[in-house]
């Protein structure tokens, strides 16, 4: 994350006495910050070993609040969604007399479709834990599609699906299956890396126009899962469409029927009928080129971000378009533009903006 102030716009170091960022970064500043994370019932209840011991724990951010994730839902992701995950694993250290010392990942996870209220809460509630923890956690950012290898090794895959709070879609950890197709698909930038093997599993319209001969698709609908395969699929994106299938049925106690079919055979068994449809095939080059665009959607995308003040003196955030005659200095501005993220200052801004928009978006 890297500050920014207007450039006509006076130092802001030399101004620090008439804010409350004169304390900032004190031992008095740290103390409060982990008293105020404290707070945070999320991870702070009788007993929690919310950090304490090795572990992933998965939020999501619901209404301003975090709510956990079901573990039998770990690894997957709606696209409409923001999620907060800390990751503690141990090390030996010497320099703690050979006792394994605790590793702290903790991660801010951004849908494709998220709302920038949702985005805020999750980068606000990531401090709010790295306070609680004593800022012991190293911290980063995740944009589906665009997740770091770190962040992918957690999860044996990782599945997107359609939806979200903001759309008026809950967990209700899928006791009652809802009938989806999903893409499996290998991107061909990852071929020749360490990651070969690695795919994506997405969520795609119940539609026959989702479907190409270079992917393979899988039906849900509860009792029984088809695993569609394209003509010029590929071995690993069936291998890994049978092991989500395993899963799911695993999921559902053992109940649920698996049902291969293969685009060249003409056999369909009941596939179409379930799909609703049934037209012409789009060919793999169509298909790469739909993943490809869909993958790149994550990266590049520029929004810009004023920090406003809502209801009770809540952090909010209200989207404005990117461009510079947005910016004015009586604001503070969050400036993402996929692989970087700034925060503009203005000369005018409340003390009270300046110090949200170091302590929210501080790397």
């Amino acid at each position: 994350m890297l500050l920014i102030s207007n450039t006509d716009s006076i130092s802001l170091c030399s101004e620090l006495e008439d804010t409350n960022l004169a304390n900032f970064g004190s031992k008095l500043d740290l103390d409060h910050r982990q008293q105020e994370g404290a707070l945070e019932t999320a991870w702070n209840q009788p007993k929690s070993r919310v950090g304490k011991e090795t572990g992933l724990w998965i939020w999501r951010v619901e209404d301003f609040r975090l709510v956990p994730v079901p573990t039998r839902q770990y690894g997957k992701f709606y696209q409409g969604d923001s999620y907060l995950l800390l990751r503690v694993s141990s090390i030996s250290s010497t320099t703690h007399g050979n006792s394994d010392a605790l590793i702290h990942h903790l991660h801010f996870w951004l849908g494709l479709d998220t709302s920038q209220d949702e985005a805020g809460t999750a980068a606000y509630k990531a401090v709010e834990l790295d306070d609680y923890l004593g800022s012991r956690p190293v911290q980063h950012r995740e944009v589906q599609h665009q997740e770091s290898e770190l962040f992918q090794s957690y999860f044996p895959r990782i599945v997107y699906l359609h939806g979200g709070v903001s759309s008026g879609f809950h967990h209700h950890d899928e006791q009652e299956p809802v009938t989806r197709l999903l893409q499996v698909h290998k991107p061909q930038a990852l071929s020749g890396t360490h990651t070969r093997n690695a795919v994506i599993i997405s969520e795609v319209p119940l539609h026959s126009d989702s479907l190409n001969s270079g992917d393979v698709f899988v039906l849900d609908t509860g009792d029984k899962v088809y695993q569609w395969q394209g003509q010029e699929s590929q071995g690993v994106e069936k291998a890994k469409a049978a092991e989500y299938i395993a899963q799911l049925i695993s999921e559902r106690d053992g109940k649920g029927e698996t049902v291969i079919v293969e685009e060249q055979s003409g056999a369909h068994n009941g596939f179409w009928d379930v799909l609703g449809s049934h037209g012409p095939i789009k060919s793999a080059a169509e298909g790469e080129k739909t993943a490809e665009r869909q993958i790149q959607q994550g990266s590049g995308q520029k929004r810009l971000f004023r920090l406003v003040h809502g209801d009770g003196d809540g952090l909010q955030f209200k989207e404005v378009e990117p461009r510079q005659s947005s910016f004015d200095s009586s604001h503070v501005f969050i400036f993402d533009v996929g692989h970087q993220v700034y925060t503009w200052v203005g000369r005018n801004a409340m003390g009270t903006d300046r110090a949200d928009a170091m302590i929210v978006f501080r790397p």
